[in-house]
């Protein structure tokens, strides 16, 4: 067992990076989760719900090392389980655990960050990415589209749900990114500006990829997740200052168009946008 805590028993302390203002206990109820699925009649039903999370992330007291041929990497960790609500009638949603941890760039094709994810479907996600710190608001992709792609089906209105009026105001399903920089506009009408932000940027595609059982695969298989994490210093007018984590995360599901038609398949984007405030 001691060679798991080799950074505790030389008496250093574990340098967590850009990783290290994630550590908390996390609160938010302005989420929003988009998700297109089979309706089991031929066609596809759009589900929109706003969301509450509770976020908690803790600091591994140990690094994890990784043990090569000529060098031991070891890794500073972060392990965390998010828990995830309806806002209208409390029912539960979504619950996931997994760990956010520093990579060295030089032994992993310049990747500074990664995260692990487990989630109860039946997927295990590994994605890589980039940190940076920069001052001032984040810059976040309101083009981010959340329409389906691929061979579209030949189902009259299946892109109904998507268009406007739409029942949730704060809310685009075309672009979801809006919330959040709508969330932000607000803030800063009301005095609270964003003095720095930390980016954390990950992706299946920078070394990773998705593991999913049997069922998954054959009718609801996730192909690629990205996820943007922005932990945000605010300042209010009197100069006290606060902390916030916004993200934006995309699945993209390949669906099976229909039974008898195998091979034709169409991709829709599982879109998660959120606001939290650091509770403790």
């Amino acid at each position: 067992m001691a060679s798991t805590h080799e950074v505790r028993l030389h008496g250093e302390e574990i340098d967590f990076g850009n990783l290290t203002g994630l550590a908390g206990n996390w609160h938010g109820a302005n989420g929003f989760n988009m998700i297109a699925v089979p309706n089991q009649e031929g066609g596809f039903e759009l589900l929109v719900a706003s969301y509450a999370e509770n976020l908690i992330i803790n600091k591994v007291p140990a690094t994890t090392p990784n043990r090569g041929l000529t060098v031991i990497e070891n890794i500073p960790t972060l392990q965390y389980s998010t828990t995830i609500s309806e806002l209208l009638n409390g029912a539960l949603m979504h619950v996931e655990g997994g760990f956010w941890e520093v990579s060295n760039p030089e032994l992993n094709d310049g990747f500074d960050v990664f995260r692990i994810a487990s989630v109860p479907h039946g997927n295990a996600v590994e994605a890589m990415g980039t940190s940076s710190v920069t001052a001032g608001p984040p810059v976040i992709d309101v083009t981010l589209n959340g329409l389906p792609t691929g061979a579209l089906p030949d189902l009259r209105g299946y892109t109904d749900d998507y268009l406007f009026p739409f029942k949730y105001a704060d809310f685009s399903p075309e672009f979801p990114n809006k919330t959040l920089v709508a969330f932000l506009e607000n803030q800063e009408k009301n005095g609270l500006k964003v003095t720095s932000t930390v980016t954390l940027k990950v992706s299946t595609l920078n070394k990773g990829g998705i593991a999913n059982i049997a069922s998954l695969a054959a009718n609801a298989n996730p192909t690629q997740f990205d996820a943007t994490f922005w932990l945000e210093t605010l300042e209010d007018e009197h100069g006290n200052t606060y902390r916030q984590l916004q993200y934006s995360q995309r699945v993209l599901i390949e669906f099976p168009i229909k039974s008898d038609s195998p091979g034709q398949t169409i991709v829709w984007p599982h879109i998660n946008v959120n606001t939290l405030s650091l509770v403790t």
